[in-house]
């Protein structure tokens, strides 16, 4: 009896439907040390988790490009947990490797009030035990003056 609750429980699992998290602003970037092409910082933003499940986002590495430019290597340094159907603020210890050259065209963007970031790569998620890597490509155009760079 006990060998068929771990395909029907697998069943029920598989079959809910899952929604993307969605964006509902509130961002925040704190910038932290720079050692060589090394950038730690901070980013804060409100996701809502239509899902009646929790989601736990997992350590990931995304490019990242800044007005079509590449910029480099994102690392998402810690796991994050998104609680169900609710808005959770997740603030995200990140890891930039940056490119050769890059720094000048980061000046060069500092004093722009509108900035278009794209983030493409693949996000690890878990939901209970079973773990999926996503695909995101995603393009938002935040406040360059907030930014402080």
């Amino acid at each position: 009896m006990k060998y068929l609750f771990l395909p029907f429980i697998l069943l029920l699992i598989t079959s809910c439907t899952f929604y993307e998290p969605e964006y509902r602003g509130g961002e925040s970037v704190q910038m932290g040390q720079l050692k060589g092409r090394e950038l730690t910082l901070s980013v804060s933003v409100d996701l809502y988790n239509e899902n009646k499940f929790a989601i736990t986002v997992k350590p990931s590495t995304f490019d990242v490009y800044l007005e079509d430019t590449y910029i480099g290597k994102v690392h998402l340094d810690e796991k994050l947990k998104m609680k169900r159907t609710s808005i959770t603020r997740i603030t995200a210890p990140l890891t930039v490797t940056l490119e050769n050259g890059v720094m000048f065209k980061l000046i060069r963007l500092a004093n722009q009030k509108k900035i278009k970031v794209r983030i493409k790569g693949d996000v690890k998620a878990a939901v209970l035990l079973i773990t999926k890597k996503l695909p995101v490509d995603e393009t938002k155009t935040i406040n360059g003056i907030k930014l402080n760079l």
